[in-house]
């Protein structure tokens, strides 16, 4: 039976080359300056409309970083600043067409570059993937949520 520090060990030595093989395809698909992060705001607003503050947060970066990120994806009309209804002295960000269908494209490639190395594995390989992803992502975006409202520890 693997344990926790084993398997943790694999998974750091497996985050850099599925990075690696999406950073290529995002660059390729819509242009060399693209980078994750921007990316993933991109997927962040097609959830929902968010603030500088709330992606800061979620980015684990300052304000001003985020607005650097905010400002290079607006430039490129890939996001758009609505104002908050509910907080005239906030900004709401949201995708634009163009920002969706940026993002769409970047997914779609990523997509159909790592479904061939999941048809290299065999069924009951298969199944544990698709077993442990889930609960991967269920634990670790508790820590995003703990994160994000630091008042719950």
């Amino acid at each position: 039976m693997p344990t926790s520090e084993e398997t943790a060990r694999e998974l750091l030595a497996l985050l850099p080359l599925i990075n690696r093989i999406m950073v290529a395809d995002l660059r390729q698909e819509v242009g060399e300056d693209t980078t994750m992060p921007q990316f993933r705001v991109l997927a962040y607003l097609l959830d929902q409309p968010l603030t500088l503050s709330d992606i800061a947060r979620r980015r684990r970066v300052s304000l001003q970083a985020a607005g650097e990120l905010i400002q290079t994806l607006v430039d490129r009309g890939w996001i758009t600043r609505v104002p908050d209804p509910h907080d005239r002295r906030q900004m709401l960000l949201h995708v634009t067409e163009v920002g969706q269908q940026q993002y769409q494209r970047a997914h779609r490639r990523m997509l159909k570059h790592l479904i061939p190395f999941m048809e290299m594995l065999s069924k009951e390989e298969l199944s544990a993937v698709k077993i442990a992803l889930p609960a991967l992502q269920r634990v670790l975006s508790r820590d995003e949520v703990v994160e994000a409202n630091p008042d719950d520890k």
